[in-house]
């Protein structure tokens, strides 16, 4: 995780926390709530952030093994047309060494 998204993270889950801490206090104020229900939903909130940020974390590094993959599959793929390349040449060689001997006979 680079330092950018770390600090996104942070950004996020502080943001996070702070509507959480907002949402408690208007609750708490207009009395719809109580304090043990409220916990147990920022605890949610909690639990669901917590597999949130481990899917994001599981994403990123399947990215970079699919960027991986296809850096190897395009190297491969340029060898391979290197290869058909030579190849295609050494087949129009011989066809015209092939031709000119046939030519040559009497």
């Amino acid at each position: 995780m680079t330092d950018m998204q770390r600090a996104e993270a942070l950004h996020i889950s502080q943001e996070l926390t702070r509507r959480v801490a907002a949402a408690e206090g208007a609750a708490l104020e207009a009395g719809n709530i109580s304090p043990s229900t409220l916990t147990g939903k920022v605890n949610q909130l909690e639990v669901i952030l917590t597999q949130l940020q481990y899917d994001l974390r599981k994403e990123k590094e399947d990215k970079v093994l699919l960027q991986v993959e296809v850096q190897h599959l395009r190297q491969d793929n340029m060898r391979l047309q290197e290869e058909s390349q030579t190849s295609a040449a050494q087949l129009r060689k011989f066809t015209e060494w092939f031709f000119h001997t046939i030519d040559k006979k009497p």
